[in-house]
């Protein structure tokens, strides 16, 4: 008796064919001047934060917030669960009420949460997300999905 083994169907669709894994930066690696906060990964990606407004005077970070990546919303092949656009991770600032946003390579990139764990789904009025917080930063795995090559 032969049997079949079969792909799923979207494996076969994905446009994407590597990935990189990534995690929000360790507080200890942040560092920070004139309220720009950088922190640099294992390759030539680097984590870039700004502080929005007046620069506070105890601008240290305190403790991790949250980690966000929204799904693909508009129904298209795009549309794989575990799957959408890595936005950001977000500290606490020593500093009462002030946050830090830090961006991936300084912009959002297409990203999947496939197998990781601590990240929760969540329905908005606008948006699908997960959020990944209550767990140190470098808990919040993620993989980059690179483009596949031509």
């Amino acid at each position: 008796m032969m049997m079949k083994y079969k792909l799923p169907f979207a494996l076969l669709l994905m446009p994407f064919s590597a990935f990189a894994t990534q995690h929000c930066p360790a507080i200890d690696t942040i560092k920070h001047n004139n309220g720009v906060y950088t922190a640099t990964t294992a390759g030539v990606d680097e984590w870039i934060g700004t502080v929005q407004g007046e620069i506070p005077q105890d601008s240290a970070i305190k403790s991790f917030h949250e980690a966000l990546l929204i799904l693909n919303s508009d129904g298209g092949e795009d549309n794989i669960i575990d799957q959408g656009r890595f936005q950001k991770c977000t500290y606490n600032l020593q500093a009462e009420g002030k946050l830090i946003d830090m961006y991936f390579d300084n912009q959002t990139r297409r990203a999947s949460i496939s197998g990781k764990p601590h990240w929760r789904y969540q329905q908005t009025t606008f948006l699908e997300i997960y959020s990944c917080s209550g767990v140190a930063p470098e808990l919040c795995a993620f993989d980059i999905m690179l483009p596949a090559a031509p």
